[in-house]
């Protein structure tokens, strides 16, 4: 029997497995969004002559949804508290008072959470800006900028090119250009790894979800029949019992086959992940390579000119040897040149600089409490002028429910920016496949995560229309959090993300040219484009030449990321948790 796997939140980003130096595995998080749009017209699907594979941009429709999973529970009662401490600046309701689910009860004075969004404002500017200088001191092509360098060019501090011939200046350049054409490739595969590792992420939820009822199961007697299922179902109801109904052997196989198809989803996933860590891995390499070149083209231009004198050929062959130990060691003094596990460390601390601005953008939503159902106000706690206390058990609003069912589940902190009180969708009662109308009543202001990755409550009233539901069913919920129709649209895989800068790449005469693009929508097929194109540009979408590098070290030639990888064994991500399974899964039924 598989263990019970308790819920987890979802990723801060690279902070997990990235260190300076070093490329580790992170903890495993919950919640999936699942982003639903229209179709696209796909424009030149052979690849082009050029080599690739474009899409036109044009008018289309884009929906985005959220799936979330959970379990009904009556709505009879709500105490609802403030998420943050501060001084009550309004009450909306009084006791008596009948509320709609997401309605704002009372409010709080916001200016020290806006204080805490403007310092998380600050710390990422700063962290981009060490990036940035980071990135500078790798391609400076000044002796002083490599303590090798200095150290053999006899104290002397010579601009590269000075008293060199044009061959020494055309090296220097050719250099410079390999030493930023290899930060701009070690960048893109940071991106790619933490895409990979935000994906088994969610492969790792979702098999804990698609597990659970096979978890849970109970066999029922050979002779029982679906109907006296049925009766055995409705008593449990009447009694209010917690036990699950004894399923048939039949469908306790087909949990089974379920949740051994998704453990197998995981091992996939995780190769995937391994694969791109390992391509991280070798992109550091082959930038500390470059500026060990780079370090010796300077002092062999310093030779030339006369300044660096008999020592320069030592300088040279120690700048030059390209480890990542030698150009860290370096780093961190006064014109230091940064390594590339210093350029992997920055990236690392401006996706955590940048998750820690989301969390403070998303606590200055704590000033305002509402209430995740609809109902009658028993209780107001609190008043005017009143100091109150972040989750206090007393200083509280009680709602009384008319009898109607909420879900709760956890999403992200990428998720939870896109989710507010009173967006609508559908409930999905997973035993029965009965729909019923849903909104998003309350909004988590809390971080209810166990791991350093946050995660928010969403709570989501359901209408059960007239029909009396059993407490505890599973349920799947599809939020609609965005949509756009007549919009233009390109492919979603034209989209290149890094932190929160969006580009594409437009063919233009047989050039590649990256274009900075504003984002609406993101569906599961297109994207809404909001500015940088028009109607008709031509976006690349893939790179028919790109070289592929699976976990077994084989290139091929054709779509990145497009190869399926092998299944089984254990999922292990960083040391934090296990889920056991693979190839052979939980063990066999029958």
């Amino acid at each position: 029997m598989v263990k019970k796997t308790k819920k987890t939140a979802g990723s801060r980003g690279w902070r997990g497995w990235f260190t300076r130096g070093r490329v580790i595995g992170a903890g495993v998080v919950t919640g999936a969004l699942v982003l639903a749009g229209g179709g696209i017209a796909w424009a030149n699907a052979a690849g082009t002559a050029s080599g690739y594979r474009t899409a036109t941009a044009e008018s289309g429709s884009v929906d985005e949804t959220l799936s979330l999973s959970g379990s009904l529970a009556s709505a009879t009662r709500r105490d609802r508290a403030f998420g943050a401490s501060g001084t009550v600046d309004s009450v909306n309701v009084r006791v008596g008072d009948t509320v709609e689910a997401g309605a704002v009860l009372a409010t709080i004075d916001d200016a020290d959470l806006q204080d805490a969004v403007d310092s998380a404002e600050s710390r990422l500017a700063d962290a981009e800006q060490a990036l940035a200088d980071d990135l500078a001191s790798q391609t400076s092509t000044s002796s002083n900028s490599s303590s090798s360098a200095s150290s053999s060019g006899g104290g002397s501090s010579t601009p590269a090119g000075g008293g060199s011939d044009g061959s020494d200046t055309a090296a220097l350049s050719a250099a410079v250009d390999k030493v930023v054409a290899a930060q701009q490739s070690l960048l893109t595969l940071a991106q790619t790894a933490a895409d990979a590792l935000a994906d088994a992420q969610d492969s790792q939820t979702s098999a804990a979800t698609l597990c659970q009822p096979f978890l849970d199961a109970t066999l029922a007697d050979p002779g029982d029949t679906g109907d006296t299922e049925a009766a055995e179902g409705a008593e449990a109801a009447d009694d209010e019992e917690d036990t699950a109904t004894p399923l048939t052997l039949d469908a306790v196989k087909q949990l089974l086959a379920d949740c051994q198809a998704a453990i197998a989803g995981v091992g996939d996933a995780q190769t995937v992940v391994a694969s791109a860590q390992a391509a991280v891995q070798a992109g550091m390499t082959d930038l500390d390579d470059a500026i060990g070149e780079l370090r010796a083209a300077i002092a062999a231009s310093s030779t030339s000119g006369g300044s660096a004198g008999g020592s320069s050929a030592g300088s040279a062959t120690s700048a030059g040897s390209g480890s990542a130990s030698g150009s860290s060691s370096s780093a961190g003094g006064s014109g230091a040149t940064a390594s590339a596990a210093d350029i992997v460390a920055d990236r690392a601390a401006i996706d955590l600089a940048q998750a820690d601005l989301d969390v403070a953008r998303h606590d200055l939503t704590a000033a305002s409490l509402t209430t995740p159902i609809a109902g009658t106000v028993a209780y107001v706690g609190f008043a005017v002028g009143d100091d109150v206390s972040a989750g206090s058990t007393t200083q509280v609003a009680t709602i009384i429910g008319d009898d109607g069912y909420t879900v709760t589940s956890t999403v992200t902190l990428a998720q939870i920016s896109k989710v507010r009180a009173g967006q609508t969708g559908t409930a999905v009662i997973t035993s029965s496949g009965a729909s019923y109308a849903a909104t998003v009543s309350s909004v988590g202001l809390v971080n209810v995560s166990e791991t350093s990755t946050p995660a928010y409550e969403v709570e989501v009233a359901i209408d059960p229309d007239g029909d009396t539901l059993l407490n505890g069913a599973a349920v799947e919920v599809s939020v609609d959090i965005a949509a756009a129709s007549d919009v233009l649209t390109v492919p979603l895989s034209a989209l290149h993300v890094d932190g929160t800068t969006y580009t594409v790449q437009r063919l233009v005469d047989g050039q590649l040219t990256s274009v900075p693009v504003e984002v609406g929508a993101i569906g599961s097929e297109s994207v809404e484009i909001t500015s940088g194109l028009s109607a008709g540009d031509e976006v690349v979408i893939a790179d028919l030449g790109a070289d592929i590098t699976s976990d077994d070290a084989t290139t091929t030639s054709g779509l990145g990321g497009q190869g399926r990888f092998g299944s089984g064994g254990t999922f292990t991500s960083g040391g934090t948790g296990s889920f056991p399974g693979g190839a052979g899964g939980p063990p066999s039924v029958g």
